[in-house]
């Protein structure tokens, strides 16, 4: 009788064991990934956020983002688009940082025009204060689009510089990078 015992105890530990390890197998193939499948990359994109300026956005991988003084600087991998982010003031001031900027690019691409004045998209913030310049620099014509914005903490201004003819896809990643800008309350890190 003992040996009964001890035979269906082994059968049955034995037959557990089986079952696992067919359970096991049969998982490991299911979820074992395919050399048909993609493999996982990561996103083309870089988000950017500066919570002393309380300023958000993504750019792509690919652009090249540099930091002078109060200036974020992205340029396009190929140099024929720029686009900068500054917070010029610490508190809301659409009207007068709009003005400042209009002298100063009138005066750096002299002679220079403005051939639009209004409104624009730019991000979460909806329609801000906008213009359009023409000029030139080094012989060569200068586009520079400017949204000036702010929140209950800052002013934001946000210009896009290119040549004469960008390209549409240079155009319409700068236009994407636009529609992520976003403005928080100003956090110290």
């Amino acid at each position: 009788m003992r040996r009964r015992i001890t035979a269906a105890l082994t059968r049955r530990r034995l037959g557990g064991a089986v079952l696992l390890l067919a359970g096991l197998t049969i998982a490991a193939i299911v979820l074992w990934p395919s050399s048909d499948e993609p493999q996982t990359k990561p996103l083309p994109i870089r988000i950017v956020a500066v919570p002393p300026l309380g300023l958000g956005f993504a750019h792509p991988r690919d652009w090249k983002r540099t930091v002078s003084g109060d200036v974020i600087r992205l340029t396009s991998p190929d140099g024929t688009l720029v686009l900068l982010f500054s917070s010029p003031f610490d508190r809301p001031g659409t009207g007068f940082a709009k003005q400042e900027a209009k002298d100063a690019l009138l005066k750096r691409f002299a002679p220079a025009k403005i051939v639009r004045d209004g409104r624009s998209p730019l991000g979460r913030a909806g329609r801000v204060q906008s213009f359009e310049l023409v000029g030139e620099r080094d012989g060569d014509l200068v586009r520079a689009l400017v949204h000036v914005g702010s929140s209950d903490w800052r002013t934001y201004v946000v210009t896009m510089l290119t040549g004469e003819n960008p390209s549409e896809r240079r155009l319409t990643q700068a236009r994407r990078i636009l529609e992520t800008v976003s403005f928080s309350k100003p956090r110290k890190i």
